[in-house]
């Protein structure tokens, strides 16, 4: 991460603390209800990493923005939850976090479940290259969407992107 006073790193157990205190909406937790899930043992497996913001004036680092991913016997990855600090979720700042991760773990390949009915969810994924939507499946009380990315699709959606991209007329030197 190049940005000053922005930092990608795999979460602390302080960190677990700030991620429910302050996040409430998430991948996971769409709603925003009180949180019951565990991201501790997630930090404890290294499954966790938060996007923090360092505080100059202050001294101290807060999380805005966390990523859980599980990774699988196949060096696959399955993404859990996502989020960002807000009342709303911001595509932008999501999409930077799937994208270090992927681009720090480098699998091949990740799959993540999502509901159909979360349009803004679904737009990160579907405009993050390399994300294809595989199908779908039905868990009560919802239908879920299911995204797989390759290092393949990647390349491919990169290529398509480049090619659609107009021309773009050259400088040439003013007389």
């Amino acid at each position: 991460m190049d940005e000053v006073g922005i930092q990608l790193r795999v979460a602390t157990p302080e960190d677990v603390s700030q991620i429910k205190q302050g996040i409430r909406f998430s991948l996971a937790n769409p709603e925003g209800r009180p949180q019951r899930k565990r991201y501790q043992d997630a930090a404890d497996r290294r499954e966790l990493m938060v996007l923090v913001r360092y505080d100059p004036k202050d001294r101290t680092e807060r999380v805005v923005g966390f990523i859980e991913w599980h990774s699988r016997v196949d060096n696959g990855v399955t993404i859990r939850d996502m989020g960002v600090v807000g009342d709303d979720p911001q595509p932008g700042t999501l999409r930077r976090l799937l994208r270090e991760l992927l681009s720090l773990l480098a699998p091949p390949m990740a799959t993540v479940k999502l509901r159909e009915d979360l349009a803004l969810w679904n737009s990160v994924f579907e405009e993050t290259p390399g994300f294809v939507l595989e199908g779908r499946e039905y868990s009560r009380p919802y239908w879920r969407r299911i995204y797989t990315w390759t290092p393949e699709n990647e390349r491919e959606a990169m290529a398509a992107s480049r090619r659609a991209a107009p021309a773009r007329p050259r400088q040439g030197r003013r007389p």
